[in-house]
């Protein structure tokens, strides 16, 4: 379930910043003299790096939360069976 919540959240980043790299082809196109062709490639390169690093942030943030929670469920569990009757 974590692996593909992350997947999910890097997606979306990756497609907000393609798209976002794609809808400001005055950046690409003046400042650093990309044609129309190069601005559409450093678009999709943008969007794949940066949901592919996204994926990556969001499934350790997932991973690191679910062992928290177990460290945090077992100590409760052998807590609770040192004061038993």
């Amino acid at each position: 379930y974590h692996r593909q919540e992350a997947r999910r959240d890097g997606i979306f980043a990756g497609l907000t910043s393609g798209l976002a790299g794609g809808k400001f082809p005055l950046v690409s196109s003046r400042f650093m003299g990309f044609g129309r062709n190069k601005t559409i490639i450093s678009a999709t390169l943008t969007g794949l790096l940066s949901g592919y690093f996204f994926t990556q942030a969001f499934l350790s943030s997932n991973m690191a939360q679910l062992r928290s929670k177990s460290k945090s469920t077992s100590t409760s569990v052998s807590s609770d069976t040192e004061t038993g009757p």
